[in-house]
């Protein structure tokens, strides 16, 4: 890489290419790119790939655009096309699955199956994560408010409080999680009273991280400041009217200032298994 040119001239493209469903490979790529400030990352995928003709389009495309290519594929012909004729073509690739499976293999002296998708093989647990999806993106910001005593757990917070996040992470969890905006000095819905307080809870942050949130949130949708949403004073008197529903609810008052997602998740799903 030349660094005189800096990451913002970086265009850079990383094809993803499974013989299943890709999330292995995907979250892999995503967590490395991660870890690089660049702004230019086309990240292109290619999932249930099953023939070889299939395969050397992927690798001329990859060649062409000087892509990164990161596979998961589990048959050998395609494992050994994969690595050979992108060596030939001068394309990096990067083989998650396959130094695991030979040593696995070596280790116990067994062959392995070579059946693309076998994580996914169905299951009751599969099935739970699935419909905790479902219920979480049926039930964000406040949407059919009247379902709420089927949820696992009830999430509240002002705005940009990480509601939405927190409960897509926990469906991928499997539990089945809404969430209800707390606005200004409105009320809640009276509903929400209803909800057993082991269920309920209830995010606080910094007013300063907050705001600097929102700030960010409005540049990207590109409108203008409004001083009601972003100005510490605000989101102060918001967090205080917040924090006096919680303690008419008896919720469980998480602040998330400091904590990452992973880290909120974890004390959400310890209450509800302690409940």
């Amino acid at each position: 890489m030349n660094k005189e040119l800096g990451p913002q001239t970086i265009d850079f493209c990383v094809f993803v290419v499974s013989d299943s469903t890709g999330e292995t490979a995907e979250k892999v790529a995503r967590a490395a790119i991660s870890q690089f400030s660049i702004p230019n990352v086309h990240l292109k995928r290619f999932l249930l790939v099953d023939s070889e003709l299939k395969l050397r389009e992927i690798i001329t495309e990859a060649a062409d655009k000087k892509a990164l290519i990161i596979f998961t594929l589990v048959k050998d012909n395609l494992r050994n096309i994969m690595l050979q004729e992108s060596n030939e073509k001068g394309v990096a690739s990067i083989d998650i699955i396959g130094p695991v499976l030979n040593s696995i293999s070596y280790t116990l002296n067994l062959s392995p199956e070579r059946k693309p998708g076998l994580i996914h093989r169905v299951n009751d647990e599969y099935f739970k994560r699935i419909d905790a999806l479902e219920y979480a993106v049926k039930h964000d910001d406040g949407q059919r408010i009247d379902e709420i005593d089927e949820a696992d757990a009830l999430i509240l917070g002002v705005s940009r409080t990480s509601k939405t996040p927190l409960c897509l992470f926990l469906a991928q969890r499997g539990f089945k999680a809404a969430n209800v905006p707390i606005i200004d000095e409105q009320a809640i819905d009276g509903i929400i009273y209803n909800v057993p307080k082991e269920k309920i809870f209830g995010l606080v942050s910094d007013a300063v991280r907050i705001s600097n949130l929102r700030k960010e949130r409005l540049k990207r949708m590109g409108l203008p400041f409004s001083s009601d949403y972003i100005s510490k004073e605000s989101i102060e008197k918001e967090l205080a009217h917040s924090k006096g529903i919680y303690g008419k609810l008896n919720a469980f008052v998480i602040d998330i200032t400091d904590k990452s997602i992973e880290e909120v998740a974890a004390d959400v799903i310890s209450h509800i298994n302690n409940k």
